[in-house]
């Protein structure tokens, strides 16, 4: 059985279409198709995901080649629960960390400054409401000893 085969075999076993499993793995829905019909592979993030996701090893998605498996399964309705606000929030891990690799050095340097100035605005936001806080209340506390 290749690549292809099984990625179809676990897509049908675990009732996803081409589409919905693109989606999870933000890619088109060709990408899948070509997968399935072994005319291209994904790469590595994107297998580590589906292995995770389809709950198989990395040895049985590429080569076919089965662990033996001593823990006990959950049962279908529980990871089908679980699975989906887990896989989302994976997917969103995904694409933030495919977004972050695909940036050239100079982009990188912008986001880092660009995620400083956020961080000292925040600071600057919380330091000037505490002090606000501080001198209405001193101003308040005044009032009172009046």
């Amino acid at each position: 059985m290749t690549f292809g085969e099984r990625l179809y075999e676990l897509r049908n076993k675990n009732n996803l279409s081409q589409e919905e499993l693109a989606e999870v793995l933000d890619v088109s829905r060709q990408s899948i198709s070509k997968w399935e019909n072994d005319k291209a592979y994904p790469e590595m993030t994107r297998l580590l995901f589906m292995s995770d996701y389809f709950d198989v090893s990395l040895d049985y998605l590429m080569r076919g080649i089965e662990k033996e498996n001593n823990e006990e399964k959950v049962t279908a309705d529980d990871a089908d629960k679980n699975s989906n606000d887990k896989y989302k929030t994976k997917n969103i891990l995904l694409v933030w960390n495919n977004f972050l690799s695909n940036l050239s050095p100079k982009q990188k340097t912008l986001f880092m400054l660009l995620y400083v100035l956020i961080i000292c605005s925040l600071v600057a936001l919380i330091v000037s409401v505490i002090y606000l806080g501080g001198y209405e209340i001193g101003k308040f506390i005044g009032y009172l000893t009046k």
